[in-house]
């Protein structure tokens, strides 16, 4: 791939980006607007069209590895194994 070619791409990437932060704007206004609504009706669902709207709380149980590290420093050091991830970014 030339290098005009990969520019090309890398500015076409770009534009995509801010359209999407554009869009997300867009969505979390919208979903604020929902949710208003929602708890204006005191309601957690709401069948809208061909649609089933919820917001409700859920419960779930999260593992706090930082306390965990704090109170067994040597059972976290035993149990944590390296991971390698690649991160793509163009800035």
């Amino acid at each position: 791939m030339s290098g005009k070619t990969l520019l090309k791409k890398v500015n076409s990437l770009k534009e995509l980006e801010i359209q999407k932060k554009s869009i997300e704007k867009q969505m979390a206004v919208l979903q604020e607007e929902i949710k208003k609504e929602l708890e204006a009706r005191g309601s957690e669902e709401a069948a809208i069209g061909d649609w089933t709207v919820r917001f409700k709380a859920v419960m779930s149980n999260k593992f706090n590895s930082k306390a965990f590290a704090a109170d067994h420093p040597i059972l976290y050091k035993k149990y944590m194994a390296p991971a390698q991830t690649m991160r793509f970014t163009v800035q």
